[in-house]
């Protein structure tokens, strides 16, 4: 009888120990699901995150990508200002040095002038016209020297580089248009001189020299 008594509270303790079986299987499924979840959120916010990185990897090397671009069209575009303003200068130069040649010249023309003049007053002949006129010449001469050095600054001046480049670029156009006109008024000065020389030979000497 006892052990049939015994026999039974077993069963019936196995019987609620299996029933019980059920209960805590669906509690660890219920605690799965929240871990999985949190491991899943982590996870998908870890790919969002490695996308934002990716995305501002690739934002970075484009704009590197285009300032590089910017920086070469920037380069092409000032080795073609400075090949234009090379190429400007060069005209520029050739044209200062013929007008310094062209100085010379007037200069050696003024030289012979006043030996003229020193000769003829040497002669007795009033030569005090031709001396101003002479004086005047020289200080168009002057004048002329002064507006070819004038012009050499401003041509040295021009910068490729600069912002004001085209006002220097005419600001040196200018300043060699003045070397020009200093020049043909140094040359009609001492055609001026030589013409009043003359002058004054034929009235002192009844054009016989």
């Amino acid at each position: 009888m006892k052990k049939g008594i015994f026999i039974a509270f077993f069963l019936i303790i196995f019987i609620f120990l299996s029933s019980l079986a059920p209960v805590f299987a669906i509690g660890e499924n219920l605690g799965r699901p929240h871990e999985n979840a949190l491991d899943n959120l982590m996870q998908l916010r870890k790919k969002r995150e490695e996308f934002r990185i990716n995305q501002e990897n690739k934002r970075e090397n484009f704009q590197g990508q285009r300032q590089d671009l910017g920086e070469k069209i920037a380069t092409k575009e000032a080795q073609a200002r400075q090949r234009i303003v090379d190429r400007i200068k060069k005209i520029f130069s050739v044209i200062l040095r013929r007008y310094q040649a062209a100085l010379t010249r007037l200069d050696k023309i003024a030289n012979r002038i006043a030996l003229r003049v020193d000769k003829l007053k040497a002669e007795g002949v009033n030569t005090a016209n031709a001396e101003a006129k002479l004086s005047a010449a020289e200080s168009q001469g002057a004048t002329a020297s002064a507006a070819i050095n004038s012009a050499k600054a401003k041509i040295d001046a021009i910068d490729s580089s600069s912002s004001t480049v085209r006002d220097a670029v005419m600001a040196a156009k200018s300043a060699v248009g003045d070397a020009k006109n200093a020049l043909k008024a140094y040359h009609k000065a001492l055609i001026e001189t030589i013409r009043e020389l003359r002058a004054e030979v034929k009235t002192n000497t009844g054009g016989q020299k």
